[in-house]
């Protein structure tokens, strides 16, 4: 069965461990301007098949959190090292020149999560403090975690000044004027892992420096994805069932089609259903061009071979099928359409470890391209001053 399925924001992302209900994180990058989601193809649309193998080399990192500038050619990602007692560093690729930069973020901390602002303007990260490895350590850490802002050179850091909890995953507005967030209600009895539950999407707004709740009530979604705006005014998003009434149903699966994928509206009240692609079962790991074309991992109707498809802005469906056992467990479009950019599984899969490694597609050549990022020894230093006061 083809790889699938961990997302950083998740019950267990917070430690080192494979998240507890399994769901691949998604990337989401968005570029600056509001624009139309992709229009559903009308019943009967044939989806364009094309067979793309790919069987790279594994590629032996503890990488996540996959973010791509408007650029193009930077990206940005967490790589994680468990002989620096699994420290979590925020890194930059350059997919020009080949070099790796490494932000000098505080060593008090380990980063979760990091992603530029849809205009590259900032880098907005999570973070928790290093507290130790102890279940009551861990569960302090992750109610003691931070947000935080600072301009892609590494300057001006700052914590975005939200509530104390479990918060994750923030992401700016088109317009940079507001950042979205999950925040967690319930953590879990720890066993051999910290487990979340009862995720909603908050939203903090620059100007008043204020935080409400995006939508119009509470949902408690299952598990929180990566978020990524639409618009300023709604939010495209992986989850599981809001509410326990879906876990309950034993149909959701084909009531669905197995779909990941979530739209909501800022001030929405009515409970949020997965989104239905045409033809396409177990949608998951959304992301959107500028230009409206939606891109998302899982296969159609008729053929199970899982892969990269393509929803275009006028409907038209493209599937990019790997007929491997190898896939992304994280993956973003280049905001350009250019290029998808995806964090793979190594073989044989270990979710304890999760080791992957980084490749793209170009879907005007339909070719996976393997993409060798130099070792974390070699990144050159990005220096970050202190905090700015809040």
């Amino acid at each position: 069965m083809v790889f699938l399925k961990s997302i950083a924001l998740a019950s267990s992302r917070l430690v080192a461990g494979p998240a507890r209900t399994r769901a691949a994180l998604l990337f989401a990058i968005l570029c600056g301007g509001a624009f139309s989601a992709s229009a559903a193809p009308p019943p009967g649309t044939v989806t364009k098949s094309i067979l793309v193998p790919f069987s790279p080399q594994n590629g032996n990192r503890q990488v996540r959190s996959l973010s791509v500038h408007p650029n193009g050619q930077d990206w940005l990602f967490v790589e994680c090292l468990e002989q620096q007692d699994y420290r979590c560093d925020v890194m930059r690729y350059d997919l020009t020149s080949g070099k790796l930069f490494r932000y000098t973020l505080s060593r008090d901390y380990t980063y979760t999560y990091a992603h530029y602002s849809p205009r590259g303007t900032y880098i907005l990260m999570s973070r928790r403090p290093r507290y130790g490895t102890s279940k009551e350590q861990s569960v302090r850490a992750s109610k003691d975690s931070q947000l935080l802002i600072m301009q892609s050179d590494g300057t001006g850091l700052a914590e975005i000044p939200v509530a104390p909890g479990v918060k994750l995953a923030p992401f700016m507005s088109p317009d940079e004027t507001r950042i979205a967030f999950w925040r967690s209600g319930k953590i879990l009895p720890p066993n051999n892992r910290i487990g979340l539950m009862e995720f909603d999407i908050w939203e903090f707004d620059l100007a008043s420096k204020s935080e409400s709740l995006f939508s119009g009530k509470r949902f408690e979604f299952a598990t929180g994805g990566n978020l990524q705006y639409i618009r300023n005014d709604e939010i495209l998003f992986r989850s599981y069932g809001p509410d326990a009434r879906f876990e309950a149903k034993f149909d959701y699966r084909d009531r669905y089609d197995g779909s990941h994928v979530y739209r909501l509206r800022r001030g929405q009240m009515e409970v949020p259903e997965p989104v239905v692609y045409p033809d396409i079962r177990d949608a998951d790991l959304p992301s959107i061009d500028k230009h409206g074309n939606t891109f998302l991992w899982g296969h159609t109707s008729d053929d199970r071979t899982q892969g990269i498809i393509r929803i275009a802005s006028n409907g038209a469906q493209t599937i990019w099928r790997t007929r491997t056992a190898r896939g992304p467990w994280d993956m973003t479009v280049d905001p350009n359409g250019e290029y998808l950019a995806a964090i793979y599984w190594d073989l044989p899969q270990s979710r304890t470890g999760r080791l992957g490694g980084f490749a793209k597609l170009d879907p005007h050549t339909a070719t996976w391209t393997e993409i060798r990022v130099p070792a974390w020894e070699e990144a050159k230093p990005v220096p970050v001053p202190p905090p700015l006061p809040r």
